[in-house]
C-alpha cells in the first residue's frame, strides 16, 4: 500500500472514528468527544481513549488513539529479596510488572 494510499485511508477511518469504535472496541464507550476502552484488545475499562471529533490529520486529528500504561519499575538487585531468602510483597509486584504478569 502506498503512502498516499494509507493516509487517505487513515482520514477516511477518522471521520468514521465512532462507527470503527462501537464495531471493533464495543466494550468501550463514548464520554463526550472520546471513545474509551480498557485496551487495544477491546476489554472493559477506561485506559485507551480514541478521539471521536478532530481534524482529517495532524495533532487534534479524529480517530487518533493513546493508551495509558501503568508504569513499570525496574529492581536493584538488593531490592528482590528479604535477608532471610523470601521476596517481599513489593519485589513481587514490580518483578510481575516488568514481565508483563499483572
Amino acid at each position: 500500500m502506498a503512502r498516499r494510499d494509507a493516509s487517505e485511508l487513515a482520514q477516511r477511518l477518522g471521520r468514521q472514528a465512532e462507527a470503527v469504535c462501537r464495531h471493533y472496541l464495543s466494550a468501550g464507550y463514548r464520554e463526550g468527544r472520546y471513545w474509551l476502552v480498557g485496551d487495544v484488545r477491546n476489554t472493559p475499562g477506561r485506559s485507551m481513549f480514541v478521539r471521536l471529533k478532530g481534524a482529517d490529520s495532524g495533532k487534534g486529528a479524529a480517530g487518533k488513539w493513546t493508551e495509558h500504561v501503568a508504569a513499570r519499575v525496574m529492581l536493584r538487585p538488593q531490592g528482590w529479596s528479604l535477608p532471610c531468602g523470601r521476596s517481599s510483597a513489593w519485589a513481587q509486584h514490580n518483578v510481575g510488572a516488568r514481565r508483563g504478569i499483572w
